[in-house]
């Protein structure tokens, strides 16, 4: 696995910009809940006992404590975030699972529970639709 390349790709995807002037808030907390909801599609495929996992786990979480840092905020207020963004994931990781098997409901109550206002919900749910549909990473090195 290219842990480097995989996370570049994977927060490349997760800034498309239409996301962004369509259809969320273009802030900080809006970019992490989605890069996280696009880390979903490649963390559920992989599975917890492959070695890689926990290592491409270890690497995102620390680049988004370094980005945090180099923000500007404290340790503190890192450490108090970070505790709220792995939470988030987690949550994230559960609720996305099956996320292109599920009903179009399904889907708005989700997304609902992490943003509280999306403009056309239903082009951000194709978006998001189109993306976890594709089979564009590669997880192993064999």
């Amino acid at each position: 696995m290219d842990i480097e390349n995989l996370y570049s790709k994977t927060l490349i995807d997760s800034r498309n910009p239409d996301i962004f002037k369509n259809h969320l808030p273009d802030d900080l907390n809006h970019k992490v809940l989605v890069f996280l909801i696009f880390l979903s599609k490649i963390f559920n495929k992989v599975s917890k006992n492959d070695e890689n996992y926990q290592k491409f786990f270890d690497y995102i979480f620390n680049r988004i404590e370094i980005d945090l840092r180099e923000l500007g905020y404290g340790d503190m207020s890192v450490n108090k975030k970070m505790k709220i963004i792995v939470t988030k994931f987690y949550s994230i990781l559960v609720d996305f699972k099956n996320y292109p098997d599920q009903a179009m409901d399904y889907k708005r109550q989700i997304l609902s529970k992490y943003f509280s206002k999306i403009e056309q919900m239903e082009d951000f749910i194709e978006i998001l639709n189109k993306y976890f549909a594709i089979d564009n990473v590669t997880y192993n090195d064999n």
